[in-house]
């Protein structure tokens, strides 16, 4: 149905393509070890304060949102929210050619549209806004893994959300979905980031059809690392999903996958 379609980019999906990848800027070293600690309102606050630099406020942008997805019920959500896109708007501002600024402010508008209401959701545009965000990243670097991963998301979760009809009003495709995913692992086949944000999305998508490829994909990850705060919390969740899948099947794993992810 057309109402289901109010909002297209899921912020947990996009957010693992965003917050995981290694930061292609200089932000402040301070800011850097503040996010690497979870510390990620100070460290959004350092690198406006000391550097307000493209690269700076981009890594701006990306703390405030890894503390939207690891607080969602924090009651400064939107403030949280307004920065962060005000971040990301100057970052490209000041660098047109900013890969990292387009697609955290393609985050903020799938966060925007996902706790909006259908009539603003679709009245502002977000979901496209969005794609446009991602294919001018894509197009300013082809073989940038987080951006190809991000609309492989995007494309899966048009589906997942309106079907046909997203299909139809949003050019969204199951083909290109998947093809956008492998593209992003042939280019970084050892990130465990990638991998779960992948699993994830064909869970939701249909735990019972993909339920193979995105339990071997999650058992890939489970032996993964984290190099920081955001990326423990997003290895938790994602192990949380496998032990469900395993113990109580894939229509458990998607209800647990939507929970651990929103």
């Amino acid at each position: 149905m057309f109402t289901r379609l109010g909002v297209i980019l899921k912020p947990a999906a996009v957010a693992l393509a965003l917050w995981a990848q290694p930061a292609v800027a200089e932000p402040p070293d301070a800011a850097v070890r503040l996010y690497a600690q979870g510390q990620f309102l100070a460290a959004a606050e350092r690198a406006e304060v000391q550097d307000a630099s493209s690269s700076s406020l981009a890594f701006a942008a990306r703390a405030l949102m890894a503390a939207c997805i690891t607080d969602p019920a924090a009651a400064n959500l939107n403030v949280w929210l307004d920065r962060a896109e005000a971040a990301a708007r100057s970052a490209l501002m000041l660098d047109e050619s900013s890969v990292e600024a387009r697609l955290q402010w393609a985050l903020v508008l799938g966060v925007r549209g996902r706790r909006a209401g259908i009539a603003e959701a679709v009245s502002r545009n977000y979901a496209p806004r969005g794609r446009r965000l991602i294919e001018r990243a894509i197009a300013l670097e082809p073989d940038n893994a987080w951006a190809h991963a991000l609309m492989g998301g995007w494309h899966l979760e048009v589906l997942r959300r309106g079907g046909r009809t997203g299909a139809r009003l949003y050019g969204a495709r199951l083909a290109r979905g998947l093809a956008e995913f492998e593209r992003a692992r042939d280019l970084s086949p050892n990130d465990a980031m990638i991998a779960v944000q992948y699993a994830i999305a064909l869970i939701e998508l249909d735990a019972q059809i993909y339920g193979d490829r995105a339990r071997a994909l999650l058992a890939e990850a489970n032996d993964a690392r984290p190099g920081d705060a955001f990326e423990a919390h997003t290895l938790a969740a994602a192990r949380r999903v496998a032990t469900v899948y395993d113990d109580q099947g894939p229509q458990a794993a998607r209800t647990a996958a939507r929970n651990a992810f929103l």
